[in-house]
């Protein structure tokens, strides 16, 4: 779905997820996350998705230690969250792996996933990982809204101007 500043909130969080794996498998290095733009503008990005994903990625690097969000890893001392019956009935197999995926690539705390969930499960029909997707878009990059871990306002297009 295409927003009326033609960006698409599902690639965003899918370009999010790309760096954040590009930068894991060490394939990217933080200072040279500028130079893919070309790279991405030559798959299809527009330059709005390229610049909220950018944008998001060196937020959240601002926010925390660089290693924490690009080397946490999926084990940690907590349970794993396992679905609910009735959260099978809203979340696809495929969305429920984009969460898991999301927060083993450090995009995603298990809180916020947690939150994610709960989004989720207001809705009457059974979602896709792309519903997920515009979900977590919703959740982190809110136009105007307050990021929940950084507490910092997240805009979504380049052209947006704060007085």
């Amino acid at each position: 779905m295409l927003d009326n500043r033609g960006i698409t909130p599902q690639r965003i969080v899918g370009l999010v997820m790309h760096l954040l794996r590009e930068i894991r498998e060490n394939r990217l290095k933080i200072e040279e996350v500028d130079l893919i733009s070309e790279d991405l503008i030559g798959q299809g990005y527009t330059e709005s998705e390229i610049t909220a994903a950018f944008n998001w990625l060196f937020t959240r690097l601002e926010s925390e230690e660089p290693a924490e969000v690009m080397f946490r890893t999926a084990s940690t001392k907590r349970s794993f969250r396992v679905l609910h019956p009735a959260e099978t009935t809203i979340l696809k197999a495929e969305a429920y792996g984009q969460l898991l995926e999301m927060y083993a690539l450090g995009l995603l705390s298990l809180d916020e996933m947690e939150r994610i969930i709960e989004r989720a499960m207001s809705f009457d029909h059974t979602l896709s990982a792309d519903d997920v997707r515009m979900i977590v878009h919703a959740y982190l990059f809110e136009e105007g809204g307050i990021s929940a871990r950084t507490h910092s306002v997240q805009f979504t297009a380049p052209n947006n101007t704060v007085h």
